[in-house]
């Protein structure tokens, strides 16, 4: 609880706030969506960003932050995966080379080679599931109030509470992945988007100071 804002779990009737506050923050100022293109405006839509961003929001680990008149200032959403990738044809790299849309396609590709080059599975070979920070975002008036560190502590209350024992972080923006490490989650992988290749050429290359894509990880309790 804070004077400014409250944080409580996402609910069903929340779809429509959330999806507007993403169209003006997450899907134009993320590093990736920014360097292709993805969307020009807040009006513009994207049916694979959408589907990417709602797949787990109420899986029941999702929060929200409110302000005090009851508008979504801030959103967290997270969902639980296997360690290892699904061989049934629903892998990353499946996904990306069945994509219709080509902007989205590249952000598949490089999400298909962070997959392939983090082996979380044999890095965490006592644990089956991992439960990720699929989108992150906050209202630009609202940013710097601490907003995002109370979301990211309430997932992690909850996810322990429910047994789950990694947390799982990726950033695309330098400032994500400084933020990763102040809340105490460690890179397991780490590479310059330079080097993320296809066809001899880089599949996107954002702006600086967003030079490289990583994936931070918390154990939230020991083995």
């Amino acid at each position: 609880m804070s004077a400014q804002y409250t944080i409580s779990a996402v609910e069903p009737g929340d779809d429509g706030s959330i999806m507007k506050l993403l169209r003006k923050t997450f899907y134009v100022d993320e590093p990736l969506n920014q360097a292709v293109g993805l969307i020009s405006s807040e009006t513009d839509t994207c049916a694979e960003l959408d589907e990417y961003c709602t797949h787990a929001l109420h899986e029941g680990m999702s929060f929200k932050a409110t302000d005090n008149e009851g508008n979504i200032v801030g959103v967290i959403i997270n969902g639980v995966y296997p360690l290892a990738e699904d061989t049934n044809g629903n892998d990353l790299l499946s996904q990306a080379q069945k994509c219709p849309n080509p902007k989205f396609q590249k952000i598949l590709y490089i999400l298909a080679k962070r997959e392939s080059g983090a082996r979380l599975a044999e890095q965490y070979p006592e644990d089956k599931h991992v439960v990720e920070v699929k989108v992150t975002a906050t209202d630009t008036k609202w940013r710097r109030k601490g907003i995002m560190k109370a979301l990211i502590e309430t997932s992690e209350k909850v996810i322990k509470e429910r047994g789950y024992r990694l947390i799982r972080l990726d950033t695309s923006s330098a400032y994500s992945a400084m933020s990763a490490e102040r809340l105490g989650y460690t890179c397991k992988y780490r590479a310059l988007y330079r080097d993320l290749k296809m066809d001899g050429q880089p599949l996107i290359v954002p702006e600086p100071p967003h030079l490289e894509d990583c994936v931070f990880i918390k154990e939230l309790f020991p083995l």
